[in-house]
């Protein structure tokens, strides 16, 4: 068995091949999506990560006043 990697494209959920001329005319194959540059947001504070993480978890006020009490209580 052998394997080949291509670089790709996706546009509009369609995957354009950079160079079509290696790929075998049948075969199958895994895809492995390699998110954009800069995808990910780092928080530059640690309130802009506390809100993103009450994001993340879905808390409303009350819960994250709690959550934050249960964290400190915990460090003790």
């Amino acid at each position: 068995m052998s394997y080949v990697t291509l670089e790709a494209q996706i546009d509009h959920g369609k995957v354009v091949v950079d160079e079509p001329e290696r790929l075998p005319k049948s075969a199958r194959a895994l895809l492995t999506i390699l998110g954009p540059v800069g995808s990910v947001l780092v928080p530059e504070n640690p309130l802009e990560a506390l809100e993103a993480l009450q994001k993340h978890l879905k808390l409303d006020e009350n819960r994250a006043t709690e959550w934050m009490a249960t964290v400190q209580e915990a460090r003790r």
